[in-house]
């Protein structure tokens, strides 16, 4: 991505990003909030580029050391922060915010933090770069990246100017799909699929065990419709082993059971996974309406709690049962 008005969608957010540059109001700290796939560190990153740029403007300039350094990865101004632990502590915003956060930037206008998955901040995390963001130096601009907004302290949220995203309708991923060559059907998939992210709807173009997994997703609503207690078990088993692959499994398990809703209510005009019509056709004949939408709001709940790294056997274990329940 080049600037902000490389940015598909979220126009309202975009043009008020670029009014505070325009105006010359830019907040000292922001809040990026979002679903999953809808661009949050993309967006910042553009908006980083913008407010870097040597030559000034609403659009950076694409060619002086500062967008070029950012494009690289390598800006010494410009700092993403992130941690794999389930909980972003104390020590990682001492270290990795607060103190830097104490000396002048390098050569740019402003030393900017993004913060990724800002709702693994605990409280004491959260209160320890209070004061940074109360009383920030001139040149500090901070970013939290987050899915979920009131994951964060009344006090922090007070600080922060909010931007809210939202993801790409599906018409548009299969529309720039459709633009790269893609043939109709796959892209239609594939939007289906990315959450409504353009990247990762190009991700699982270039998986090529995505449709495998996708023949596995396909087989879950019936086998959870025949199977007791044991049988849960094991199926719970069998998603498990996904592992790395566990969160696509249940994007496809979700997406499976969107399918199943629509031509239950509505015919096969709105099925996106076309090429499975026969099996959905019988499984509708064969599950109430009722726990098809358990099936599609428990898969949707699984993914949350994955990406929340909550105990993967306890979270798909639950979804199995919330799905059978009677």
């Amino acid at each position: 991505m080049n600037s902000l008005d490389d940015f598909l969608g979220n126009e309202i957010a975009v043009k008020s990003l670029k009014s505070m540059i325009s105006s010359e109001r830019v907040s000292h700290a922001y809040i990026f909030d979002g679903a999953f796939g809808t661009g949050k560190k993309t967006l910042a990153k553009a908006f980083a580029k913008s407010l870097q740029c040597e030559k000034g403007g609403v659009l950076p300039c694409g060619e002086c050391f500062s967008c070029r350094s950012l494009d690289s990865g390598e800006n010494p101004d410009v700092y993403f922060v992130s941690s794999e632990k389930a909980a972003i502590g104390v020590d990682l915003m001492r270290d990795e915010v607060i103190e830097k956060a104490k000396t002048k930037p390098y050569r740019s206008k402003y030393k900017i933090f993004i913060l990724e998955e800002a709702e693994k901040l605990t409280e004491q995390a959260q209160n320890s770069i209070l004061k940074t963001i109360e009383e920030p130096p001139p040149y500090g601009v901070f970013i939290l990246l987050t899915i979920n907004q009131n994951t964060f302290l009344p006090t922090i949220l007070s600080r922060c100017a909010l931007i809210r995203l939202k993801g790409l309708h599906s018409d548009v991923i299969e529309r720039e799909l459709s633009l790269r060559g893609i043939e109709e059907s796959k892209s239609r998939l594939l939007a289906g699929c990315s959450g409504g992210s353009l990247g990762e709807a190009l991700r699982l173009l270039e998986d090529d065990k995505f449709f495998s997994l996708r023949e596995k997703a396909a087989g879950l609503p019936g086998r959870i419709e025949e199977a007791d207690l044991m049988g849960l078990y094991d199926i719970s088993a069998d998603i498990i082993s996904a592992d790395k692959r566990l969160k696509d499994l249940l994007n496809l398990l979700y997406l499976f059971y969107r399918d199943l809703l629509v031509y239950k209510t509505a015919g096969e005009i709105g099925v996106i996974q076309k090429d499975y019509l026969g099996v959905i056709e019988d499984l509708c004949g064969r599950i109430s309406l009722k726990r098809l939408l358990r099936g599609a709001k428990a898969a949707e709940e699984a993914k949350i709690d994955i990406k929340m790294n909550v105990n993967k056997q306890l979270s798909i274990e639950q979804m199995l049962f919330k799905i059978k329940e009677k």
